[in-house]
This record gives C-alpha cells, sequence and structure tokens, in this order.
C-alpha cells in the first residue's frame, strides 16, 4: 500500500507530522511482544483524537500502541522508552 511505504520512514529525528500519525495503524496483537522495538512515547490531540501511548516497530512496519493496551500488557513486557517523539502540526494559511 501506499501508506506503508510512506509511514515506514515517517519518524526522523524524533518527530512524526500529524498528518502521517493520523494513518499510523494501531497494533492490537502480536505473536511475539518481544519483537516490538519502541520508537518513543507520544502524547498528543488532534481536534478529533488523543494520541497517548507509544509508537513502535514491528517487522518493517510502524504502528501506535495505546497506553491502555500498554497498561495491560505491562505485566508481561516492560516498556522502557523515555524518548518523547515530537508531532508537527500542519501550518495554518
Amino acid at each position: 500500500m501506499e501508506w506503508e511505504r510512506v509511514l515506514k520512514d515517517s519518524v526522523k529525528e524524533n518527530t512524526i507530522k500529524e498528518l502521517h500519525l493520523r494513518h499510523v495503524p494501531i497494533l492490537k496483537t502480536a505473536e511475539n511482544w518481544g519483537d516490538v522495538d519502541e520508537l518513543g512515547l507520544i502524547d498528543h490531540e488532534t481536534k478529533y483524537a488523543h494520541y497517548k501511548g507509544v509508537l513502535v516497530k514491528y517487522g518493517e512496519r510502524l504502528f501506535y500502541v495505546p497506553e491502555a493496551r500498554m497498561q495491560a500488557l505491562a505485566p508481561f513486557r516492560p516498556w522502557k522508552s523515555k524518548t518523547k517523539i515530537k508531532v508537527i502540526e500542519p501550518e495554518k494559511k
């Protein structure tokens, strides 16, 4: 898909564009949560959604894991990411 290629490298220097963030899929399940690589924590509110969780790479794809899922998985998988990812908002005209 087109968005998979765009999102693959959308996190650069701990920043991501809001447009890209809106297209990041939620990671609901993984065969092995130990294979999930944390990129950084995110806490950003858009007009219609509030992203609070962590951005991760699973395989070659980028995913978002909400805070509720992080807490549910905490007994089985430690979340060690201290890096915060900044969201670049679109410029207002």
